[in-house]
């Protein structure tokens, strides 16, 4: 059974995989994504959610997301995440459950990765719906 694809959840996934399914985002093309890059949903409807891409490191205009506000596998509760507000992700749940698949996201419905409501990023913070361009192209690798 897959994952509900809900505010809170947060998956490993393959940033090519998307852009090869047709995600946008908005941002800054500068900025390089993990092949195995955590997202965490701030934003669902039944054929689409908004997954903000978390770091590891801190970087200019990066935010902190408490430790204690993550539950889920070791891997992902282990180590610092930060996000930035200027990245955020419109992606399909189809492509969603493909790029977790690549990237061997570790999570399961029974035992997800998740933020805590009161830590997740108000979808205020991140630029309006018509900054959304395709990934495809776009998205730096490392």
């Amino acid at each position: 059974m897959p994952h509900i694809h809900a505010p809170g959840l947060v998956l490993r996934f393959d940033p090519q995989t998307l852009a090869n399914d047709g995600a946008s985002y908005t941002g800054n093309d500068e900025v390089e994504f993990s092949a195995q890059q955590f997202y965490v949903c701030i934003d669902a409807n039944p054929k689409d959610a908004l997954w903000v891409p978390l770091f590891a490191g801190p970087g200019p205009g990066r935010k902190g997301i408490a430790a204690t506000a993550k539950t889920g596998n070791p891997r992902w509760i282990k180590y610092t995440s930060f996000y930035d507000c200027g990245q955020l992700c419109r992606i399909g749940h189809k492509a969603a459950q493909t790029a977790a698949k690549v990237a061997y996201d570790d999570s399961t419905p029974k035992l997800p990765n998740r933020l805590a409501a009161t830590a997740l990023p108000a979808r205020t913070e991140f630029p309006a719906d018509s900054a959304f361009r395709p990934m495809a192209g776009n998205v730096a690798i490392r």
